[in-house]
Parts: structure tokens; C-alpha cells; sequence
């Protein structure tokens, strides 16, 4: 008889698990709280305009990985150039980063101040360094790598600005090695530094190919939400997972809400890609305090996305910027991902508001943050007030992991406490505390479900 599995989740960790589990024969049956599937991978659809989650496109330095999401659109999938820029004190920086190109622009005088700084960083190797990896901060490791002056006067304001949390507070596991996260790798291209085994330079990782499709970065997850259907998978949106059971027999018990009524649902296995402190607190019988502490000490970063829709063209001529001292961290122009994503002749114009949890911005209408917005907008030449023709709002929880000093602790006590549970597996950036990109998530939801399959188990 086909193995049963719940998952908890529909953004691209629980996508692709669902997907490979029902290739191989397993039933599945996905519960998604919002109204479609993609989550952070997914496009905001209103009538004919189509908002991202955040400026995505798809790139990986896995070949497979790259061939099976090609081969969901039958390798019609267009090919994206990557353009991106960064606007430092009035002035475009192009990517990628070269040390040349922001010494250039930052002025001889800042320029010289950077590298020497930079040299004695390298020579006297800045003791705070010395830390041990546990202990060590934000702060701790970017002035050993880029120096003082730099870490002041550039990644210091911006990652500030990103997290809303001081560079002291945050452990330096925020700055991924293999993973490319936005801006914070960038500054490492500074460097030219090399990663992996096969010596690839950062720079290579983030200038290899993307893809885009037609109408939004969703279409990738609806492709893969349509092969788990085909396998006779079931994809349950609108459906609250309030409670989780692990049953003397073994198997697992769901109680959800699905229009208000309280419902259950048995399998053999569950996948949880939810926050781990929303699942610590659905766990039936009831986790210790302690355990429940540390799962809320797991915090995540909410994303913010105002979409305004104008006529204007050709805004940022790249995709996306990347911005210091604005009330927005990153913009980006739909029609530079593609134009199917609103009518001919218009055009979405996007910000990325940093927040955090139950903050003023957090809660702010739309209008609310247009008015604080546009000032900015308009003085930097992006777009003026009468040029906006409608707005559209994307909120969204659980974006970044947020790694303060001592998170360590707090997630291994709670990643003891959940293999406790034989039929019972965390997976995704939320469901790991980790931060991937969405090729990671898949890759590592793929070998999880090739495991599953080879083991029986996991």
C-alpha cells in the first residue's frame, strides 16, 4: 500500500517534496493556509497584473536542478539577462561588484581610506575575529574582511537597514558561505573570494544563467502544483493546520480548519515546512515551556512589497537596485522581468520595505506606505506621485530567518525535541531555520524524498 504524506505548506520546499514523493508512488496530501501555492515563490494576481514576491528569478549551480524546472515548461522557459544595480550615495553602482569599480565611485579620498583600512584589517587581523564562530557577530566579521571603514561607512548602514537589528546583536551565520543571499553576498564580490570545491568565484554564481516565466515567478510552483495533481496528489489551500499528533500506531493526525470547520486528516508521515515555532505550538500533547521559549526565540524577518502600477517605462533599466537611507531596501520593475506581467503600455514598479514583527510599518495600509515611500521615489527620479495609477500590497510573515547571537542554542533544543518524533520531518527555510535560495530548497527537498524512497523512512 502507498505510504501517506501530509505536508504542511505549499511553498517550494513542500511543492517539490509532494512533487518527487508522488513520482515515486507515495500519496500525498498538502495543507496551504493562503489562497495559492508558491509562498516566498509566489506572484500576487490581480486581474491582469502580476507582483512578485520579492525581484525572483530562477538560477542554480546545479545542472539537474536547472534541467527539471526547464522541463516543466517544456524547455520554453525565457532566458533572463541579470541586471543589477546599486545606488550608493546618488551614484549606480553596476554589478557585478568589482573592488576597482566602488573604489572608483566611492571618490579618491574614500577610496584610498577603504583600501588601507581593508590592509590593516588583513595585516593585524582585527581581534574581535578571533572569536569562535558561536560568539562571533556581524559586526565581528565584516570588519576583518572588508575593514573599518567600508564596514562603516557601506555594509554596516545597509545590513542594519535590511535586518532592523544592530550588526552587534546578529551572529555571523547571518552571512551565508554557499548561498547567495542578496546584497550580503555581493560584498563579498568586493573580495573576488572563491567558494566550493571547484573554485568558483561568486561572481560566476550570481552571473549564471536565469530564467523567467511568462506571468510571474508563481508559474514555476502552479507547474509543479499540476504534475503532483496529475499524480493524484491533493492540494488543500485555504486550510489552517491548527494541531499535529503522533498516534500510538505510529501514523500521524492533522486537525485543520477548512471553512471554519474543524477537520482531520491521518498519513503515515508528516513534512512540516512551516515556521518551527508555529509547529512547536500545534504539537499535541503540549511541548514543555522551555522548549516552546526556544521555539520563539526562532524569530523571522516579515516582507513588505508596495507595487505601483504606472505607465512609466524603462525606470531602472535592471532589474532591481539595491538602495541605502530610504525607507526601502531594494526596488525592482516587473516589466524588466516581463512585460505579460500587466497590460501593454503599463508597467509595476516595486519596493521591499524592511520590518519587523508587530511594528508600526508591519501594519501600515498600503497608503500608508506610499506616503512614506514616494518622497524618496520621486527625489531619486523613480517615479512621482502622479504617475501611480494603483497600488498593490504583499505582506509577508516568515521571510528571513533572523540569526541573533545565541540562536544556535535555541534551534538545536528545539531540532532535538522534534526527533523525538519517528514520523515527523522539518524541511525548507522556515521548517530548518535556514536560509536557502529556492534551487537549495528544492535540491534539498529532492534528496529528502529520494532518501524517503530508498530508506523507507527518515
Amino acid at each position: 500500500m502507498a505510504r501517506h504524506v501530509i505536508i504542511l505548506g505549499a511553498g517550494i520546499s513542500g511543492l517539490s517534496a509532494a512533487w518527487r514523493l508522488s513520482d515515486i508512488g507515495a500519496k500525498v496530501d498538502i495543507f496551504e493556509s493562503g489562497p495559492s501555492v508558491g509562498g516566498l515563490a509566489g506572484t500576487r494576481r490581480e486581474g491582469h497584473y502580476c507582483l512578485d514576491v520579492g525581484p525572483h528569478s530562477f538560477f542554480s549551480d546545479d545542472q539537474q536542478i536547472v534541467n527539471t524546472v526547464c522541463r516543466l515548461f517544456k524547455d520554453n522557459l525565457k532566458h533572463l539577462p541579470r541586471k543589477v544595480k546599486f545606488y550608493y550615495k546618488g551614484k549606480y553602482i553596476d554589478y557585478p561588484l568589482t573592488a576597482q569599480g566602488v573604489l572608483l565611485r566611492m571618490g579618491l579620498r574614500s577610496g584610498v581610506k577603504a583600501a588601507c583600512s581593508f590592509l590593516k584589517g588583513k595585516i593585524f587581523r582585527y581581534n574581535r575575529g578571533l572569536r569562535s564562530q558561536e560568539n562571533q557577530t556581524v559586526e565581528d566579521w565584516a570588519i576583518s574582511s572588508f575593514g573599518e571603514y567600508l564596514y562603516r561607512s557601506f555594509f554596516k548602514p545597509y545590513t542594519e537597514q535590511f535586518w532592523k537589528i544592530p550588526c552587534s546583536e546578529l551572529s555571523s551565520r547571518s552571512i551565508p558561505t554557499n548561498t547567495r543571499m542578496s546584497f550580503l553576498n555581493t560584498l563579498r564580490l568586493l573580495l573576488r573570494q572563491k567558494t566550493g570545491s571547484g573554485g568558483e568565484s561568486l561572481i560566476e554564481r550570481e552571473m549564471r544563467p536565469t530564467y523567467y516565466p511568462d506571468t510571474g515567478f508563481s508559474e514555476i510552483s502552479e507547474q509543479i502544483a499540476k504534475r503532483i495533481e496529475n499524480n493524484q496528489g491533493r492540494i488543500h489551500l485555504g486550510c489552517e493546520v491548527t494541531g499535529v499528533v503522533e498516534l500510538s500506531s505510529g501514523k500521524m493526525r492533522i486537525t485543520y480548519q477548512r471553512n471554519g470547520q474543524r477537520e482531520e486528516m491521518e498519513g503515515d508521515y508528516v513534512i512540516s515546512t512551516v515556521p518551527l515555532s508555529s509547529l512547536v505550538n500545534m504539537l499535541s500533547p503540549s511541548v514543555s515551556s522551555e522548549i516552546k521559549l526556544s521555539a520563539n526565540k526562532l524569530e523571522y524577518r516579515p516582507l513588505i512589497v508596495l507595487g505601483m502600477l504606472t505607465q512609466k517605462q524603462k525606470i531602472l533599466n535592471c532589474g532591481y537596485a539595491y538602495i541605502l537611507d530610504r525607507p526601502f531596501n531594494r526596488i525592482f520593475e516587473m516589466n524588466e522581468f516581463s512585460p505579460s506581467t500587466s497590460l501593454p503600455g503599463e508597467n509595476i514598479i516595486a519596493v521591499e520595505i524592511p520590518c519587523l514583527q508587530g511594528s508600526v510599518l508591519w501594519k501600515a495600509s498600503k497608503e500608508e506606505l506610499f506616503r512614506m515611500c514616494i518622497p524618496s521615489l520621486s527625489r531619486d527620479g523613480f517615479i512621482s506621485s502622479g504617475e501611480v495609477k494603483k497600488l498593490f500590497l504583499i505582506k509577508a510573515q516568515y521571510a528571513y530567518p533572523i540569526y541573533r547571537r545565541g540562536y544556535a542554542g535555541h534551534l538545536s533544543s528545539v531540532i532535538s525535541y522534534l526527533s523525538r518524533y519517528r514520523s515527523l520531518v522539518t524541511l525548507g527555510r522556515c521548517g530548518e531555520f535556514m536560509y536557502m535560495d529556492i534551487d537549495e530548497c528544492m535540491k534539498r527537498a529532492f534528496d529528502f524524498a529520494d532518501t524517503f524512497k530508498n530508506n523507507g523512512n527518515h
